[in-house]
C-alpha cells in the first residue's frame, strides 16, 4: 500500500518532535542566558563587596578566582563594590624605601597550580576571595581552592577569607582540611573566614561566619544579611 506523501511527511514531522516533546514540562525553568549568568553576579558582587568592607571591614582586598568568564564577571562586580566602598582606593602608602601596596589585586587562575604564584600579590592583604564555580569543574576548583590553602598555610595567612557561595557551599575547606592535616591546623585557629549563603525563601543574601573544629566547617554567626533584588531571586532560582 502506498501512502500519500503529505500524510508521510506529517508522519516524519510528529516522529522528528517526539523528543522535544518528552523533554519538554510546563513548569521547567528557562536556562539562563550567559549576559544573565553576569547579572546574577553582578548582585551577588555588590552583596559580597559591602560585606568585605562594611562588615569584615577590610582596606586591601586580593581575589582568586578561576578564568571563567562567569566568575571573571563575579569578580569584577564585587570589585567594583569594593571600590565605591573605598573611595580613597588607590596605592596604600608605604614606609619609607619601601613600594606602595595596590589596595586591590586579582589573579585569574588558568590552571590550579597557579595558586602558587599567585599568593605573591595577595599575601599582605586585609582579605582574599575565593572565587570559584562558574563553567570550571567541580574537580579544578576544588583543586585551585587546596592549592591556594596549601600556601596560604604555609605563611600562616592572618586576614579575613571570604567564601564565594560554590566554596561555601559545596564545603571545599572542609575536604581539602579532611586530607591535609596542614590545612586543617591553619583553618581551626582562624575565626574571620566567611562565606556566602543565599536563603531564597526569606529572600535574604547572609554572610556567615565560619568555624572548622575537627575539619568539619559550622556555621558561629550570621555576620550580615541584606534583602535579595526579586529580578536576583527569579533569576537565581532559574539557574
Amino acid at each position: 500500500m502506498q501512502f500519500p506523501r503529505t500524510f508521510i511527511n506529517l508522519t516524519v514531522a510528529a516522529l522528528l518532535a517526539m523528543p522535544l516533546l518528552a523533554h519538554a514540562t510546563p513548569d521547567a525553568p528557562v536556562p539562563l542566558t550567559l549576559g544573565e549568568q553576569f547579572i546574577v553576579r553582578a548582585y551577588a558582587g555588590q552583596l559580597e563587596g559591602n560585606a568585605l568592607s562594611k562588615v569584615i571591614k577590610a582596606k586591601s582586598l586580593g581575589i582568586a578566582v578561576n578564568d571563567s568568564t562567569i566568575c571573571v564577571s563575579l569578580a569584577g562586580s564585587l570589585a567594583g563594590a569594593f571600590i565605591a566602598n573605598n573611595k580613597d582606593a588607590g596605592l596604600i602608602a608605604a614606609k619609607a624605601g619601601e613600594q606602595p601596596m595596590r589596595r586591590l589585586d586579582i589573579v585569574a587562575y588558568s590552571k590550579p597550580e597557579d595558586a602558587t604564584s599567585a599568593l605573591a600579590s595577595l599575601k599582605d592583604k586585609d582579605a582574599i576571595a575565593l572565587l570559584f564555580g562558574g563553567q570550571v569543574s567541580d574537580a579544578d576548583n576544588y583543586a585551585s581552592v587546596h592549592n591556594t590553602l596549601i600556601e596560604l598555610a604555609k605563611i600562616d595567612y592572618q586576614g579575613a577569607l571570604f567564601l564565594h557561595l560554590p566554596v561555601a557551599a559545596k564545603k571545599w575547606l572542609e575536604k581539602a582540611a579532611s586530607e591535609d592535616d596542614a590545612v586543617a591546623a591553619y583553618l581551626v585557629k582562624k575565626n574571620n573566614i566567611y562565606g556566602l549563603m543565599v536563603n531564597l525563601d526569606k529572600k535574604k543574601g547572609l554572610i556567615n561566619q565560619l568555624s572548622f573544629k575537627g575539619a568539619k566547617q559550622n556555621v558561629a554567626r550570621t555576620a550580615f544579611q541584606a534583602d535579595l533584588n526579586d529580578n536576583f531571586v527569579s533569576l537565581f532560582k532559574r539557574r
